[in-house]
């Protein structure tokens, strides 16, 4: 299954991503970020409007 998760402001400061960006999620994978609007079809569509996606966290502390 297709996810698309779209008009979510995406940050990840390890590839100076901040910005308006939908994202296409394939299986359990990212398969790729578009730039707002740009994503390609999916079997389901996720509107992140006012929403940050951010990837995973991980505490490393504990």
């Amino acid at each position: 299954m297709n996810i698309l998760i779209k008009n979510g402001r995406v940050i990840d400061p390890s590839q100076n991503i901040d910005g308006l960006s939908d994202i296409l999620i394939k299986g359990r994978k990212i398969q790729g970020l578009y730039p707002q609007g740009k994503g390609p079809a999916a079997d389901k569509i996720i509107d992140a409007s006012g929403c940050i996606v951010i990837p995973g966290l991980v505490d490393m502390h504990t």
